[in-house]
């Protein structure tokens, strides 16, 4: 009995390994697009559209960007991040990162600027699944602490789809993407 359980115990290792060992370190090329849901205080729920990106400059230093339109009844308001940020590998399946981003907010009723730091960690669990957090403030008027997860499936390695969410103190944010790597 106990030998069956540690060679079920080591295949089981064995067969996560290669798993791992398989994956790549997640893409810092890409472009993707989707939809995007925000669920505010007060009953304030606008959906809309994003598309976002990122460029890997050289091993280390990126650009990122993202445009997001959404609507409530005859609410709209865009938002724009533009930013960059440094990247280092922690092993050969995930990345830890930090960024800074210029942001922008024009709705009918508000207009604003600010600014967003943030740090995260994206990891390649096997060739097909990236998992990614994220840790941030927003100063948009007044601060916020923001925390974001999220999960792409990879259909090929230029393909994939998938879903974040985004903790904050005013509305928290659900994205549904397709992402284009290059």
């Amino acid at each position: 009995m106990k030998a069956s359980s540690i060679i079920a115990i080591t295949a089981l290792s064995a067969s996560m390994f290669s798993l791992s060992a398989a994956a790549d370190t997640p893409d810092w090329r890409y472009v993707e697009g989707g939809y995007l849901s925000y669920d505010g205080d007060g009953g304030f729920d606008p959906d809309g559209l994003q598309v976002n990106g990122k460029y890997l400059l050289d091993p280390n230093f990126y650009v990122n960007g993202e445009f997001g339109w959404a609507e409530t009844g005859n609410i709209d308001f865009t938002t724009l991040t533009l930013g960059g940020g440094y990247r280092l590998a922690l092993n050969s399946t995930t990345d830890a990162y930090v960024g800074a981003n210029f942001e922008r907010i024009d709705a009918d009723f508000y207009d604003d600027n600010g600014y967003s730091l943030n740090a995260g960690v994206r990891s390649m669990l096997t060739p097909e699944l990236e998992l990614n957090g994220e840790l941030g403030y927003l100063d948009l008027d007044d601060g916020d602490i923001t925390l974001k997860a999220g999960a792409y499936y990879y259909f090929n390695p230029q393909f994939a789809v998938g879903a974040n969410y985004e903790f904050m103190d005013d509305a928290d944010v659900f994205q549904l993407s397709a992402r284009y790597a290059f």
